[in-house]
């Protein structure tokens, strides 16, 4: 057993090979090139000299710059300028993907689209991360709030006339995750075909597809879901069940509890010393027991609110009963099965370590996810990239002096007259 772990210990990751030109800032593009890092592609972020990334200069300490922009190098190129696009064309000559979240049409206006990247390179694959998939308003600027409200879920996830935004950037993350879905089935297809392919991920669209099942329930029903803020059990209260929701512990702390089939029910009259009710054929099935929701959830709150969480957890745990604290993200930092699951990567921001959290996945003879690369400065392997090309030191020099390209030493707000 120990020499086929150490066997899948020394396989490479999966994506080692793959050469991605990142094109993007703050959040959808970056997610998507720190997921194809950290798989193994050799990732370029191509930032412009000037400005970088925007995320660098965000006033949030670079908490979103640093999450999502490891695993790469740094290359500052301005592609307005012609030796600027002289510098992208040999890299695309060269790269497997592109991968960007421009404004729409801002690629196009360089003159480095996929259709004159396929003319250089017949294998590239494109993938942009859109507001909109093509249609009436793919040429409109759009953001993960703004999503957020547009596919509905803001009104899903809110109170009557007070929609509310879930609290992470779940739309620019999800979209980016499907195109790089998008990109993985190209390069599978690619080795058949030997063509690349020009790929959109939409923001709207993404959040669309998350709804599926409220979109077609308003047609089967012809009305509209009630806002989540609105309802005091969530999806159990359209589905029947008779426990699934938040309840108060001795300490006041809460848990959350989801009985949805009938061994949860047994378990949770073991974990609480309902033996009345165990076996009872009043509410030996979801609907039965969605019918006597309010007895039912009234009894457990009086049960529940006499124990300590850590021991109606140990029961529920015992019993098999699903169940889950209300965590903050500091209470993640130090939580058990992340911690001791291995389910941690460690950055570092200057001298000081970070937890940041791997990828959601596993691949059982692969070798471990890492940072492999920390967050870089503005430019930081602009030396090693252009020398990869056939540029000499005093071409490389000549080309900071034009402005072409830039090297910074600094992290953040980063002054290109500093560097």
């Amino acid at each position: 057993m120990a020499a086929a772990s150490q066997s899948a210990r020394q396989q490479k990751l999966p994506l080692d090979g793959v050469r991605v030109l990142e094109l993007s800032h703050i959040v959808a593009g970056p997610s998507g090139g720190m997921i194809l890092g950290d798989l193994g592609a050799e990732v370029i972020k191509i930032e412009h000299p000037a400005t970088g990334d925007t995320a660098r200069s965000h006033s949030n300490a670079g908490q979103t710059f640093f999450s999502f922009n490891r695993n790469k190098q740094y290359l500052a190129l301005d592609l307005r300028k012609a030796g600027g696009k002289k510098i992208f064309e040999q890299l695309v000559a060269k790269a497997d993907v592109v991968l960007d979240n421009f404004a729409p049409g801002a690629i196009k206006r360089l003159g480095l689209d996929y259709e004159w990247a396929r003319k250089v390179n017949p294998r590239i694959i494109y993938c942009s991360v859109k507001g909109f998939l093509p249609g009436p308003y793919s040429d409109r600027p759009f953001l993960d709030e703004l999503a957020q409200m547009a596919g509905g879920l803001a009104y899903l996830t809110g109170f009557k006339d007070q929609p509310m935004r879930a609290g992470a950037s779940i739309t620019d993350i999800g979209a980016a995750t499907y195109g790089v879905i998008g990109i993985l089935s190209a390069l599978y297809r690619r080795e058949r075909t030997g063509e690349g392919d020009c790929i959109e991920a939409g923001l709207y669209e993404t959040i669309v597809f998350w709804i599926s099942q409220y979109v077609l329930g308003a047609q089967m029903t012809g009305v509209n879901a009630p806002p989540r803020g609105s309802r005091s059990s969530g999806m159990g209260a359209n589905m029947g069940w008779g426990v699934y929701r938040l309840f108060p512990t001795k300490e006041g702390r809460q848990i959350f509890i989801a009985v949805t089939g009938n061994r949860h029910w047994t378990g949770l009259c073991d974990a609480l010393g309902f033996a009345d009710w165990r076996d009872s054929t009043e509410f030996n099935s979801n609907k039965k027991r969605g019918v006597h929701k309010p007895r039912i959830n009234e009894r457990v709150a009086e049960a529940v609110v006499k124990l300590a969480y850590d021991d109606i957890a140990d029961r529920l745990y015992k019993a098999l009963v699903p169940f889950s604290p209300v965590n903050t993200p500091l209470d993640l930092v130090n939580e058990k099965h992340l911690t001791e699951g291995g389910h941690w990567m460690h950055l570092k921001v200057g001298d000081q370590p970070f937890k940041v959290p791997k990828l959601p996945i596993t691949l059982g003879r692969t070798a471990e996810f890492a940072v492999r690369e920390q967050p870089g400065s503005l430019g930081a392997h602009t030396d090693s990239i252009l020398a990869t090309l056939g540029y000499s030191a005093k071409e490389i020099e000549a080309l900071k002096t034009e402005k072409i390209v830039l090297r910074s030493d600094r992290m953040l707000n980063t002054d290109p007259s500093d560097a």
